[in-house]
């Protein structure tokens, strides 16, 4: 029984130092905040924070996988409250892009750092990749199933989609020089990506 109740205490501090964590790198990017500070949010000693979490880069990753998990839960509520694929798709790619907006407002990282910082995040960013595939592939078969899409193989036009939708992300940032979109920028990279998706749908309902 204690060891149940060490376990849970410990589960409850990691999540409370995520949270903290999560608010600080949103506010100031994971390179304008510290462990010091994250551990003076919370009242803690470095030492403490650090007995939880190695370094600032592991303490992110931690914050990126919540926010991978919450966005998963989410936009999979919402494949069962809407009905039309077309609408889905459309929701889906609207949803997409304001959470990676809100990752990339949580690093506000310059580019030749996020370069060093992502090769600790492949297998984090894969495992995300393939959860979403699997969710482009549920709403492609509801459109199928639907009649409306007509798709010979799901897996690779899942792929085929989500790639599409990381290069239109991908052209804006490599204009420059910190992950970081400001309200305009976002705005007209919204309006391009329905509009891109709107297209790809049209492709879905073409039948050979």
């Amino acid at each position: 029984m204690n060891t149940d109740k060490h376990v849970s205490e410990k589960s409850d501090k990691v999540q409370m130092i995520i949270e903290a964590s999560q608010r600080r790198f949103g506010l100031f990017g994971i390179e304008k905040t510290s462990m010091r500070e994250i551990a003076d949010d919370l009242k803690l000693s470095k030492a403490s924070l650090y007995y939880y979490f190695p370094d600032k880069e592991s303490l992110y990753k931690a914050v990126v996988e919540k926010e991978q998990t919450e966005f998963i839960e989410k936009i999979s509520e919402r494949i069962f409250s809407i009905h039309e694929p077309e609408q889905l798709l459309l929701e889906y790619a609207n949803a997409r892009l304001s959470y990676f907006r809100t990752l990339l407002n949580l690093s506000r990282l310059r580019l030749e750092a996020y370069s060093g910082l992502k090769p600790g995040f492949r297998e984090t960013i894969q495992v995300f990749k393939e959860k979403e595939k699997e969710i482009i592939k549920k709403i492609f078969k509801k459109g199928i199933s639907s009649g409306i899409f007509f798709i010979s193989d799901t897996d690779q036009m899942a792929t085929l989609f989500l790639d599409l939708l990381k290069g239109l992300r991908t052209t804006l940032i490599n204009e420059k020089k910190t992950l970081f979109i400001e309200p305009e920028e976002y705005d007209l990279l919204l309006e391009k990506t329905l509009a891109f998706t709107n297209v790809f749908i049209k492709g879905l309902k073409y039948k050979n």
